[in-house]
């Protein structure tokens, strides 16, 4: 009996020994997972089961000056799939490609993946999303999120920028505004079993996230068309590389246009050439010819070292400078500083910057605002090129006279010109007017910034009163005149660097023109640059004429009066309009030898012109004159009359 009992005590003290051993065992384990390694499993356990759900807000509007929506957002579906709870993932491939236009065996392969989940399709079209719901398949799903949209398509696409599939500036306007445009997200918690369904929400619905600011622009949706439209029938026209118009308002620096071509459609972003989507009037520079020379100009006035109708002898075409020979197109011998803007003379340029000398020109080079930032809330400004004068060679000081051995960018040559337009003021451009949040507050609002004086009013007006004459007859912008209007101006017609070899290249030109309008009182600065046009390369042909359509129609959008009251003749294409007397006085025909010359005047020039001289004219056309008959020079007939073919 005792030895029974002995025996039990004894299995029992086993027995007991093991389980405490157990529970000594399990009390470790969980001494390990619950306190050394407690927060490491907590977190690994939230990573397997709850997911921080990220809500974005319905990204602001993008506005012209007018209220015309340029940019906007809309909602819309993305597809993603479930790749584990596929059942027939080749027969699903097949219809998903169908329904999305995709290429079926590369989202086949897709479809194979271990990925717990994958995008199909981001931002379907409505079409496509109603043929996915249709499909009903397990494991293939959409989510809502909002897509960016561009309702004027390219107009101003370089400006706008575009933004990325997850709502995110990348360039233009939509990247200089993000932080504004976006607004600020907001997450919810979401729980998923173990295949991953969302099985618990907390709060999504709860969840209301205002929308990111709207910016109103300065631009004009009008405007920016107009310029749109001329500027591609320029470079069509010429067979040119590319194109850029600048439309600004002297006294504000606001930017009314800004067009480039090629155009770039933010829609459709990723077809596009990365060339296009530059906005080349801030991020590029260029050699600016002969449009320089008003730059120079204005320095003159200013010190004083030349008069409006002081005289330059030009040296009949050719002058010896720096071991350098400098060549004008047109042979001139003595010449009023006037017309030397007004014929746009190399050598007339080069002794003005004799009289100035080189550490002056420097300095107004500088004081325009040339090698410097414009300071545009824009992105990816460019300073252009400006060498210090103390490195500057002998030649330089002729060749910057005439606008060749220094980089301007289009926007900087816009808003020196509109320093003489204003009356000698350098205004810092904007393309924002205000930024205004969802609750109706203003955030952020740009206004007119004087940066400095650069010239005198005296030395302002009496520069624009040369440039006057740029435009009319016998100066290289006649093409550029607009009908009621004064204009003044310059023609430009740069070579290009031979970036490979060095020096100019034989044939690669830019030809341009800047001007305001009218010249006494101006409404709009307008810079017009045609790049390496092959049909013509001078500014006074190729993009004057360009300069003229987008004045004349941004002036009658604007409201401007005609400074002149008299009326054109109206004349549609291929109709003759004969001139009649003026006051009963009879026209007759010239009693001077040889026949004058009309070829390039206006039709209300040739019109004043012909009065004066009481000639007896037809018109044919409408626009400028290209053709006479008889031809200037000639002498005239016993019955001839002057007939006059109009084009532009």
């Amino acid at each position: 009996m005792s030895r029974g009992w002995k025996e039990v005590r004894g299995r029992l003290a086993l027995s007991a020994l093991f389980f405490l051993f157990l529970f000594l065992a399990v009390g470790l384990r969980a001494f390990q997972l619950q306190i050394l390694q407690g927060e490491g499993l907590r977190r690994l356990g939230e990573r397997q089961h709850l997911k921080e759900w990220i809500v974005q807000p319905k990204r602001g509007t993008i506005f012209d000056r007018a209220g015309e929506p340029l940019a906007l957002s809309v909602e819309t579906q993305s597809v993603y799939v479930r790749p584990s709870r596929l059942e027939e993932p080749a027969a699903l491939a097949r219809s998903l490609a169908r329904i999305l236009s995709l290429e079926a065996r590369e989202l086949e392969q897709r479809l194979k993946t271990e990925k717990p989940f994958i995008w199909v399709k981001r931002q379907i079209t409505p079409k496509e999303a109603e043929g996915i719901k249709a499909l009903d398949v397990d494991g293939v799903g959409m989510y809502q999120e909002p897509k960016r949209y561009y309702p004027q398509g390219q107009l101003a696409g370089q400006v706008l920028g575009f933004v990325g599939r997850d709502s995110q500036g990348l360039e233009g306007l939509e990247l200089r505004y993000e932080d504004y445009l976006r607004g600020e997200s907001a997450s919810s918690i979401v729980e998923r079993d173990a295949l991953g369904r969302r099985v618990l929400v907390q709060g999504v619905q709860e969840i209301q996230i205002p929308p990111g600011a709207d910016l109103y622009l300065t631009l004009d949706t009008s405007i920016q068309h107009l310029a749109e439209k001329e500027l591609e029938t320029a470079v069509e026209k010429y067979r040119a590389k590319g194109g850029i118009a600048v439309v600004v308002e002297p006294f504000s620096g606001e930017v009314l246009a800004l067009s480039h071509f090629p155009f770039f459609n933010p829609n459709s972003f990723l077809r596009q050439s990365s060339d296009t989507l530059r906005n080349r009037a801030v991020t590029d520079s260029f050699e600016p010819g002969s449009t320089f020379k008003a730059i120079l100009a204005a320095a003159a006035l200013e010190e004083r070292v030349i008069g409006k109708e002081d005289l330059i002898f030009c040296e009949f075409g050719k002058y010896a400078y720096a071991g350098k020979v400098i060549h004008d197109t047109k042979e001139h011998g003595w010449l009023p500083f006037y017309k030397v803007l007004q014929y746009s003379s190399n050598i007339g340029a080069v002794k003005v910057a004799e009289r100035l000398n080189k550490e002056r020109l420097y300095r107004y080079i500088q004081r325009f605002g040339f090698g410097q930032p414009t300071g545009i809330d824009m992105p990816g400004e460019v300073p252009g090129r400006v060498r210090p004068v103390d490195t500057w060679a002998p030649i330089d000081l002729a060749t910057h006279s005439f606008g060749q051995g220094i980089a301007t960018t289009p926007l900087q040559l816009a808003m020196a010109y509109a320093a003489i337009a204003n009356g000698g003021f350098l205004m810092r451009p904007y393309v924002v007017r205000r930024v205004v949040g969802s609750d109706g507050k203003v955030l952020l609002s740009n206004q007119p910034h004087v940066v400095r004086r650069v010239v005198s009013e005296e030395a302002a007006r009496l520069l624009a009163s040369m440039l006057k004459g740029v435009v009319s007859e016998g100066g290289t912008g006649v093409m550029a005149g607009v009908d009621g209007f004064e204009v003044a101006g310059k023609t430009g017609t740069a070579q290009k660097p031979d970036l490979l070899h060095g020096g100019y290249a034989a044939k690669k030109r830019v030809a341009s023109f800047i001007g305001f309008v009218p010249a006494h009182d101006p409404r709009l600065v307008l810079l017009v640059l045609v790049d390496e046009p092959e049909v013509n390369v001078y500014g006074g042909v190729v993009a004057a004429p360009v300069f003229r359509h987008i004045a004349s129609g941004a002036l009658r959008h604007l409201g401007v009066v005609p400074e002149t009251s008299e009326l054109l003749l109206p004349a549609a294409k291929g109709e003759l309009v004969r001139l009649e007397p003026k006051n009963g006085d009879k026209l007759k025909m010239a009693t001077s030898e040889q026949v004058p010359d009309f070829v390039g005047l206006s039709m209300r020039a040739a019109i004043e012109k012909a009065r004066a001289m009481k000639l007896e004219v037809e018109l044919s056309g409408n626009g400028y004159v290209v053709r006479q008959s008889p031809s200037p020079g000639t002498a005239w007939g016993k019955s001839d009359k002057l007939k006059l073919s109009l084009q532009g």
